[in-house]
């Protein structure tokens, strides 16, 4: 009893030791770790600075991107939306961008398509707005990128594409000149997308 009572009474005194020395050393290295974090940078976000004519993606609206092209000094971004249009899970086929046009055109936005260089140009491209609107366009001219199509929306092909979920493209390869290729055009985020670029 004597001798655990003896371990004991070292024992106290060495926790005792040890949490003096604890605080002691605590106290004594505040100043030095104030000091180090004083010295710390804290970094500066670089500014974002692009060149006139340079494309950068704005965000993103559901399923459409908005792409803009940066502008000169004084002068504000054109910006337009864009998505692509896939055959498949992993094969895009065609690319679809929309801008506004001026206010005074009877065409209140426009709309460029490129398709594969394999679209047979005499049958011309449909695009579905709705069930119950589908309208026929020609190619404008190939490069070799691809063939490209030049449209003008009217109001009521805008507003039917707000009102949808979907639209249907529609484009015949040359290799099956009787059958056509249909394209799901997604409208989610159209609308937002849509309302947030300016006209150009």
């Amino acid at each position: 009893m004597k001798r655990d009572k003896i371990l004991s009474l070292v024992l106290t005194k060495r926790i005792k030791f040890l949490l003096i020395y604890t605080v002691l050393s605590i106290a004594n290295n505040t100043p030095l770790v104030a000091q180090e974090a004083s010295g710390l940078s804290l970094g500066k976000p670089l500014e974002t600075i692009r060149e006139p004519g340079e494309i950068y993606l704005a965000g993103n609206k559901g399923d459409w991107n908005v792409r803009c092209i940066t502008g000169n000094p004084g002068e504000i971004d054109k910006c337009e939306i864009q998505q692509l249009l896939f055959l498949n899970e992993n094969t895009p086929v065609a690319d679809i961008s929309i801008f506004k046009l001026p206010d005074g055109e009877r065409a209140i936005a426009a709309a460029n398509v490129m398709v594969p260089l394999e679209t047979l140009l005499t049958k011309k491209f449909r695009f579905a707005f709705s069930e119950e609107s589908v309208k026929e366009f020609p190619y404008s001219f190939c490069n070799q990128n691809g063939c490209l199509v030049r449209m003008g929306l009217l109001e009521e092909d805008i507003e039917a594409m707000k009102k949808g979920s979907s639209s249907e493209l529609s484009i015949t390869h040359i290799s099956s000149p009787e059958s056509s290729v249909n394209l799901s055009l997604s409208l989610n985020g159209f609308t937002a997308a849509f309302d947030v670029i300016r006209p150009f």
